[in-house]
């Protein structure tokens, strides 16, 4: 089965059907899944620790046109939480944290830890692949060990565990194609 998975939209409507364009050409019959960051918080970091009860428009940017184009799963980003605390809707928390697909799993990647250079430390995982996002700069970990990635050349990743940052719809339009079948993941991106 195919998968073209994609994540940190914040909230970009022309990205987003971008991306959702170039995967129904090459891929139309691949299941769509997202990695969270569907939606853009305006509420800084230090701000949020104290903000509350704010009114939706003042938090983030949600357009009805926007949302329209959310007709795939995706499991909850560090926005989403971050807009259902300063405003205290339940409505952003209806995502789950983790899917789990085909010898992989999906997460949005906030719950790991991050140094300065913004490189995360991974925590043990239990499936062979790992899809996540956050951070919006495509790679693949090998053994924790962050590599470049090619675009539109199928990786075989059935012999070892590999962790994926599909990158970001919102900066560089980037999404990646996952065949459960062949086990390979193909880095793509569509064009500006």
């Amino acid at each position: 089965m195919q998968f073209a998975i994609f994540g940190d939209l914040h909230s970009h409507k022309q990205n987003t059907v971008r991306v959702l364009q170039h995967i129904q050409e090459v891929a139309p019959n691949a299941a769509l899944f997202a990695l969270g960051d569907l939606y853009e918080c305006k509420i800084g970091k230090r701000k949020a620790e104290h903000a509350r009860n704010l009114p939706l428009k003042e938090a983030a940017i949600v357009k009805k046109s926007f949302q329209e184009l959310l007709t795939f799963p995706s499991v909850i980003g560090n926005q989403e939480e971050r807009i259902a605390l300063v405003t205290g809707s339940e409505h952003f928390l209806h995502y789950e944290e983790k899917f789990y697909i085909d010898h992989a799993m999906l997460i949005h990647g906030h719950q790991f830890e991050w140094d300065e250079q913004f490189e995360p430390t991974f925590p043990e995982f239990h499936t062979p692949l790992v899809f996540f996002g956050h951070s919006h700069r495509a790679a693949i970990y090998i053994d924790g060990v962050r590599t470049a990635v090619s675009y539109n050349t199928p990786l075989f990743v059935g012999n070892q565990q590999y962790i994926i940052n599909v990158g970001s719809v919102v900066e560089t339009l980037d999404w990646c194609l996952y065949d459960s079948e062949a086990m390979t993941v193909t880095f793509m991106r569509a064009e500006m």
